[in-house]
C-alpha cells in the first residue's frame, strides 16, 4: 500500500496536487494502520487479562481446598497413617 512505490505508468511528471495527493493517501493508510493495530493490542490486552484472573481465581480456590486438608490433618496424630484419597474426596 503506502510502502509500495508508485507504479510509473504515465507519461508525465505528477504536479504538486496529485504529489499532496498521494502524501494524503499515505497518511490515510498509516493512521488506519495505527488504528488497527491499537486495536489489536487492546483486544490482546484484554483476553489475557481475562486469562490471567481466571487462573488468580483457581489457584486461589486450590490454596482454600489445601487450607482445608490441613484443618482435616489436624483431627490425626502425628504418628497415624491414614488414606488421603478419602480425606481429600470428603
Amino acid at each position: 500500500m503506502a510502502d509500495l512505490p508508485i507504479p510509473n505508468r504515465y507519461t508525465v511528471e505528477p504536479n504538486v496536487e496529485v504529489r499532496r495527493l498521494w502524501v494524503d493517501q499515505q497518511i490515510a493508510e498509516k493512521e488506519m494502520r495505527v488504528k488497527r493495530l491499537e486495536a489489536d493490542a487492546e483486544e490482546i490486552m484484554r483476553a489475557q487479562i481475562s486469562r490471567i484472573k481466571a487462573d488468580i481465581i483457581m489457584l486461589k480456590r486450590e490454596v482454600a481446598k489445601l487450607y482445608e486438608l490441613k484443618d482435616d490433618l489436624q483431627e490425626y496424630g502425628s504418628n497415624e497413617i491414614i488414606d488421603m484419597k478419602q480425606l481429600e474426596n470428603k
